[in-house]
């Protein structure tokens, strides 16, 4: 087996199966519950890395627009020197302490740990994966998907599938508008061309407010509705980040 799959089996995956399945074993405790816990926990152990990576692109975004003017007439200088171009872009990036890219390594972490809970849930947990259980987690056996004696966590779920999108919808309104008002903030309308641009953007992110909840709930649709679960659920909570660290 290659070492980073073994890695990441033994480190990642095989932690939030025994995890999940542990939380399903606990007396009241069903499938959905289970979930709903486990996606509590991931977000407690996963938030200092959420809110690093929020406070890196708060920072970013107010630096980027605090440099775009120099950053203009460097483009616009070398513009027939792509090579002297980067230089110079990396140099005044330094000089001002800005890195676009500050909030990429949380990101990633965050991806990777999505991609283990994707897998777990996106098919009936089987027996071959109750194998990897821990010693000290008993094997239920036979799994019951219900939430609530009502939803097939299994199977997918058209309430479930819109209320993931709406909660995506506010999570994408809500982070936008305060990425708008630190733009405002850098005065970032003085000139035409900076409006020009900025009314672009403006309508990049309209697109992503309306369009990606769209997508949302069209994913949803195809998968079983434990992953919208903790999707919806995981959202909300970054939600409320969002909400602490732009207030700060």
């Amino acid at each position: 087996m290659n070492p980073l799959v073994l890695f990441y089996r033994i480190f990642l995956y095989q932690p939030l199966l025994n995890l999940l399945i542990f939380l399903y074993n606990l007396k009241y405790v069903d499938f959905g519950i289970a979930i709903i816990i486990l996606t509590i926990i991931v977000k407690v152990l996963t938030l200092r890395l959420d809110t690093h990576a929020l406070l890196k692109q708060k920072e970013s975004q107010i630096k980027g627009a605090e440099i775009q003017k120099e950053m203009k007439e460097i483009q616009e200088k070398y513009k027939d020197d792509p090579q002297r171009q980067a230089e110079e872009l990396r140099a005044l990036f330094k000089e001002k302490g800005f890195n676009p890219f500050s909030s990429f390594l949380p990101m990633v972490i965050q991806i990777i740990i999505i991609i283990a809970l994707f897998q777990i849930f996106r098919h009936p947990i089987t027996q071959n994966q109750l194998t990897l259980l821990y010693s000290f987690v008993k094997n239920p056996g036979t799994i019951n998907y219900l939430f609530l004696r009502t939803i097939d966590l299994s199977k997918p779920n058209s309430v479930l599938a819109v209320l993931v999108a709406l909660i995506q919808f506010f999570y994408s309104k809500t982070l936008f508008s305060y990425q708008r008002k630190f733009q405002k903030k850098a005065k970032l309308k003085k000139k035409k061309e900076e409006g020009a641009q900025e009314k672009f953007q403006k309508v990049m992110q309209n697109q992503m407010i309306y369009g990606f909840p769209i997508i949302t709930f069209l994913v949803c649709l195809t998968l079983p509705s434990a992953l919208p679960l903790f999707w919806g659920l995981s959202t909300l909570i970054a939600l409320f980040e969002v909400k602490l660290v732009y207030k700060k």
